[in-house]
């Protein structure tokens, strides 16, 4: 049985006549129309405080989608298969492509001293002494108290004709380590260089004493004897350097160019062979491989692939643009000799034989003006030097294009 309990009275619930709902935004709408009159009455004011507000949040915007749209970084590469590779064909006498290789990844080790080293030899063997320099720079940057580094530095600032600046480095190796090798070798060129063969042969006489072994010292030895044209004693030293640092390309060059003097071409091809062989683009190599052929072997085609394999690695190694112009004129092809001959001299060459050739060239096309503007200063340079080499040949060609020039006492007296 339910038994039914009667509720409380409550009485008759009376709406508001203002509901709470209602009264809220009635306040926030005068809020805001009070916030409005303020910002027209405080416009000066205000403006400055909204606009720098809607510019942060715009940057901010900005920013997110920036990020958003950055992609993900990659990862650093491992330069040791690279190094691997690069030392490998350095130790085969490929310094060209060990060359590339140790510039592709020297950035990323930037502290390896025997890189910039290794890259600062291989420019020097690319005929390239400018960046042979700086890398040198780097190396001794890279280590300052490296023997070998300030070794390589001077010796590249030497191949640039730069003597009196890398004697400073080379004296600075040698101090560094009064044993090293290398050091003491090219410091020994550098006085060679600068017409001081007396101390170079102290020097060197000192290290072959105490290390009889040494390839850059047994190098810089034959030097000196070449330079007092003692070509039995220099090709020795160098055959036997070259036993000991087969990798050393420029060893079996400066072989080539002794046994080429001698008329031995066959035996001069087979050393430069030999370095083409292991290091296709020697610049060095190719210049006397196509040297051989126009001036021994009156093959001018054959000589043109060798030079122009030369020019493609290094377009400003004007010796091979001076004998490619030699073997086009071979050819008869006249006006690009002249411009090849140019290009030597506009390279920085003060070689008497490239103006004689150039002049020539320009007496061939008919240019006696431009021929008169190679052959008075090469002229002028041969008489400069101590043999007076091609002085006589300039002075024999300088009448067809100048009657009146009567010789060396002339061109001198104007």
């Amino acid at each position: 049985m339910q038994i039914r309990t009667p509720k409380k009275y409550q009485g008759v619930q009376r709406r508001s006549i203002i509901g709470c709902r209602r009264l809220a935004f009635y306040l926030l709408m005068l809020a805001l129309i009070a916030i409005g009159i303020a910002v027209i009455l405080n416009q000066a004011t205000l403006a400055p405080i909204v606009q720098s507000a809607v510019f942060d949040f715009i940057g901010e915007l900005e920013d997110t989608a920036a990020t958003m749209a950055v992609p993900e970084p990659t990862p650093t590469l491992d330069p040791r298969n690279s190094l691997g590779e690069a030392n490998n064909y350095w130790l085969g006498g490929a310094l060209d492509e060990a060359t590339d290789l140790y510039i592709n990844i020297a950035a990323s080790m930037p502290n390896s001293v025997e890189v910039y080293r290794r890259i600062a030899l291989g420019l020097i063997n690319e005929s390239r002494y400018g960046e042979a320099v700086e890398y040198g720079e780097r190396a001794v940057n890279a280590d300052p108290f490296d023997a070998e580094a300030w070794a390589i530095y001077a010796w590249a600032l030497d191949w640039d004709r730069r003597a009196a600046e890398a004697l400073a480095k080379a004296r600075y190796a040698q101090e560094l380590d009064p044993a090293n090798s290398r050091a003491i070798a090219y410091l020994a060129e550098v006085y060679s260089s600068l017409g001081q063969a007396e101390r170079a042969d102290l020097l060197l006489e000192d290290l072959l004493e105490d290390q009889p072994d040494s390839a850059e010292g047994i190098r810089a030895r034959g030097l000196l004897k070449w330079n007092r044209n003692d070509f039995a004693g220099a090709l020795e030293d160098f055959k036997r350097a070259y036993g000991l640092a087969q990798n050393m390309s420029y060893i079996a060059v400066d072989i080539a160019i002794i046994e080429k003097d001698l008329g031995n071409y066959e035996t001069a091809q087979e050393f430069l062979q030999q370095v083409v062989d292991a290091d296709p683009y020697n610049p060095h190599a190719l210049f006397r491989l196509g040297e051989i052929a126009v001036s021994f072997e009156g093959n001018p085609a054959q000589a043109m692939r060798y030079l122009q394999d030369c020019i493609d690695l290094n377009p400003r190694y004007l010796y091979c643009h001076f004998m490619l112009g030699r073997a086009q004129e071979r050819l008869g092809s006249i006006d690009d000799a002249a411009a090849s001959f140019a290009k030597a001299i506009e390279l920085g060459s003060d070689n008497p034989q490239h103006y004689y050739w150039a002049g020539y060239a320009q007496i061939l096309l008919g240019n006696c003006a431009r021929a008169m503007g190679y052959l008075e200063p090469g002229l002028r340079l041969a008489l400069q030097t101590a043999t007076q080499r091609f002085a006589a040949d300039i002075e024999a060609i300088i009448p067809q294009c100048d009657p009146t020039f009567i010789g060396r006492a002339d061109l001198e007296g104007g």
